[in-house]
């Protein structure tokens, strides 16, 4: 079994999958749907199949956490209204 297949995988998509958490509702099936086309490649090119396995079970593991700890209590804002402080405020 190669370790540092299997840590770079499960970082690399694990950080992906946090960053879909935190896209805007609209462009999350679109990125969601980049990700697993990305994953099936990804499995289909390389011989450690078994790694790639774990690595996305790893990741998705992380993004759970993630979403547990953080993501949950600090909700996606859709909303256009961006305040931009100048020098006069």
């Amino acid at each position: 079994m190669n370790g540092g297949y299997l840590l770079v995988v499960g970082i690399a998509f694990g950080l992906l999958l946090i960053l879909s958490q935190r896209i805007v509702p609209r462009h999350k099936r679109m990125f969601r749907g980049f990700l697993f086309t990305m994953a099936v490649f990804l499995m289909i090119r390389y011989e450690y199949q078994l790694e790639t396995l774990l690595g996305y079970v790893f990741a998705i593991f992380l993004s759970f956490l993630f979403w547990l700890f953080i993501g949950r209590y600090n909700p996606v804002n859709d909303k256009d209204e961006i305040k931009v402080y100048g020098l006069n405020d």
